[in-house]
């Protein structure tokens, strides 16, 4: 059955992206920002220290290869300008290579929001990525860019979505069995570009099929393979008509695997005073200091 816009959140939480980008140059793996792996739909469900691994493994026409984990967790909350929000931290690690870490912190009003997954860069309010000069996480505030002031749409070409449910199935891993239901996914989207006297139109597809279980903290996900297409043609400006076919520059594939999930780990890069709920934190502050006397 076709499923309506408002279940997409499900579906648009792709792992495996990176793995398969037609476009990545040499193979080293960028510091990942988990704020994409998180099911937006519904209510959040997730835990302060709640957490769950995938290895995303991927290949390319072209050669290109990947072979990496990644960790998402929810590291702690923070009351960031009256807004109750949460950090969301992401560690990815490959071999020969040392783990990178980075930190999001993201509104709870993205639940609220009837299209999450598109807008999702609106409800991130600040970024670690690393310690400042000082040794302590730098804390960057996320600003929209100048350009989407001015702009009249958010979305100039936003991506065209096909989701259906196509059943139900039973996914082994690292865990043990899931009973999954099985959504596919195709979008896509395409733009034109002039590059001296010629024009190149450039579209770009991705197929997936996802394995979801609502054991699963913060992603769902158990199982996603993805399919990712890069076509292009070129013509002479103003000659679109006899411009070339649309060819298949690169087709990518990859997936994602659960490896792990639970409750309870630290977070690495967070500071140590936001990896509480925000409950905890007024508490903490509330609390008389030790050995402090009351006057009457």
């Amino acid at each position: 059955m076709r499923h309506a816009i408002r279940t997409l959140a499900l579906t648009a939480l792709s792992l495996t992206v990176a793995a398969v980008s037609a476009f990545a140059a040499p193979q080293v793996v960028s510091n990942v920002n988990g704020i994409g792996l998180i099911d937006y739909y519904g209510k959040p469900n997730f835990k302060v220290g709640d957490w769950a691994s995938y290895r995303m493994t991927g290949s390319s026409e072209l050669g290109m290869t990947d072979d990496y984990t990644v960790t998402v967790m929810i590291a702690g909350e923070e009351e960031w300008w009256g807004e109750r929000c949460f950090w969301v931290e992401t560690w990815t690690e490959m071999a020969d290579q040392a783990p990178l870490t980075k930190c999001a912190l993201m509104s709870y009003a993205v639940f609220q929001d009837t299209m999450p997954v598109q807008r999702m860069q609106m409800y991130q309010r600040k970024t670690i990525s690393g310690l400042g000069e000082n040794g302590l996480p730098q804390q960057e505030i996320s600003r929209a860019a100048a350009s989407a002031l001015k702009s009249r749409t958010l979305f100039s070409r936003p991506l065209q979505w096909d989701v259906d449910t196509v059943g139900v199935d039973t996914v082994n891993t690292p865990k043990g069995v899931f009973d999954t239901k099985i959504i596919t996914i195709k979008q896509g989207t395409g733009a034109t570009a002039s590059v001296g006297d010629s024009s190149i139109y450039t579209e770009v597809r991705e197929n997936r099929t996802s394995y979801h279980s609502l054991k699963i903290p913060i992603t769902h996900i158990v199982k996603e393979d993805i399919e990712s297409i890069i076509a292009r043609r070129t013509w002479m400006i103003g000659r679109s008509g006899e411009g070339t076919p649309l060819n298949i520059r690169d087709r990518g594939l990859g997936s994602a695997r659960l490896i792990d999930y639970g409750h309870g780990k630290q977070a690495r890069l967070l500071p140590v005073e936001l990896r509480r709920t925000i409950a905890e934190q007024k508490a903490a502050k509330a609390k008389p200091k030790a050995g402090a006397s009351s006057r009457r």
